[in-house]
């Protein structure tokens, strides 16, 4: 065997030895920046359910919500959002359900209140991190919001 011949070997060994040497750290190096993600583990649904058992919503909508053809229910998933409420802003990169449950307060025409409980809950833990409930105009809401109630 001449010299030429006996380098060859190890130099494909040292090139197989980086390959997977490499892709183990490329694998390595997608899981971390994958686990540092977590995964939604609560859907809209059981963000509603989790607004809705809360006790103080459960005794405001028992005393407000009379008529479920004047309520609307909506989920919507705030990501990454600087959001303001009532002028208080909430940190920037939060993700949370918000949750409105609303109905208004007669069927007359024109503009009226709205009884509404809002809650805001984590898509991974299912913590419910603020909940409010109040009595506003419904010329506070923009009309997608409470469309189906004919506010507007």
């Amino acid at each position: 065997m001449n010299s030429q011949q006996s380098l060859i070997i190890p130099a494909v060994l040292l090139l197989a030895i980086t390959i997977i040497v490499g892709a183990v750290l490329i694998n390595n190096s997608c899981q971390s920046v994958n686990d540092t993600k977590p995964l939604i583990q609560v859907n809209a649904s059981n963000a509603i359910k989790i607004v809705g058992n809360n006790s103080s919503a459960v005794a405001y909508i028992s005393s407000n919500f009379k008529v479920p053809d004047w309520r609307v229910v909506r989920a919507t998933m705030i990501e990454n959002a600087t959001y303001e409420i009532n002028g208080s802003i909430i940190q920037e990169g939060n993700n949370f359900w918000k949750i409105e449950m609303m109905e208004r307060s007669c069927a007359c025409s024109g503009v009226k209140d709205l009884y509404v409980v809002e809650g805001h809950v984590s898509p991974y833990t299912g913590e419910l991190t603020y909940l409010s409930t109040k009595s506003v105009s419904e010329s506070k809401y923009e009309k997608t919001t409470c469309a189906s109630t004919d506010c507007h």
